[in-house]
């Protein structure tokens, strides 16, 4: 069975279901060695030709200025595809056509692959997990947070166990491989930022960090916006990858996600 890594929840798993393939949202910075970048090229991108070692081919969007320069630089049209999403609305001829690009590309993909690799069968929905996540969360009572944004250079786990030393918890985990927050790139994105004020109310979000990286003017522009439309305290967390085998989290980081627990932790008690 065929390993696909699909770095964008633009891109649902149902449209590549009975495919016989399986499927990677995450690249897994952690397991893979970086290489060095241009510059103005996102740290996350470093990770990428590990990644496509590790799998038959990488599907990727242009919804991310980022990972369309990928789709270049990695220079593996065989392996590597770049989905032509639009970012305006009513645009469903465009998406069926690139829908069925998609189809012909893994249909091509496995035929000409014979690599033979000894893979895990089982399709990893990680959405799916964060929505278990959040009814443990919400359980428990404990102060809730939401961790949304671009590509993530980390690790999930290690994030997960930082705020939980710290008395908080995960309810919302949007980054791309993770819950899918609506689409950022769209335009106009009104119903991007009233989905992500019902999550806010529906998960009981006490805050929201917005990851991203260096050149990600998506997410910079949104995180702006986010400051303005919701009623919660909004962190920006910009993130470009930390070198190989150094412990998570940096100096930098870890001075701004504790000074953000504590803000939520002074509210909670003032809270009446």
């Amino acid at each position: 069975m065929k390993k696909i890594a699909v770095l964008s929840n633009v891109i649902p798993d149902v449209w590549l279901e009975g495919q016989g393939i399986t499927l990677v949202r995450e690249a897994e910075c952690s397991q893979h060695e970086p290489v060095t970048l241009r510059a103005g090229m996102c740290g996350y991108l470093a990770f990428l030709p590990a990644l496509l070692a590790d799998v038959d081919g990488v599907v990727l969007t242009t919804t991310c200025d980022q990972m369309r320069r990928a789709a270049e630089w990695l220079d593996a049209d065989d392996r590597v595809f770049l989905f032509n999403y639009p970012s305006t609305l009513h645009q469903e001829c465009l998406i069926d056509a690139e829908k069925a690009r998609l189809k012909g590309w893994v249909a091509q993909l496995k035929l000409r692959s014979n690599l033979q690799h000894e893979r895990d069968a089982r399709v990893c929905d990680t959405r799916t997990h964060g929505q278990q996540d959040i009814r443990q969360v919400a359980d428990h009572g404990r102060i809730a947070i939401g961790v949304i944004g671009g590509h993530f250079c980390g690790e999930r786990q290690a994030v997960e166990n930082f705020f939980a030393q710290r008395g908080v918890q995960l309810a919302l985990w949007g980054c791309e491989g993770g819950e899918s927050v609506g689409d950022v790139a769209q335009r106009p994105n009104d119903a991007f930022y009233e989905h992500l004020k019902t999550l806010v109310t529906q998960r009981h979000l006490a805050g929201l960090i917005v990851v991203r990286t260096t050149w990600c003017d998506l997410w910079r522009l949104a995180c702006v916006r986010l400051h303005e439309v919701l009623d919660v305290p909004v962190l920006e967390w910009v993130m470009d990858g930390q070198s190989h085998g150094q412990p998570f989290p940096d100096s930098t980081s870890r001075t701004r996600l504790e000074a953000f627990c504590e803000l939520l932790q002074a509210q909670c008690q003032e809270a009446p």
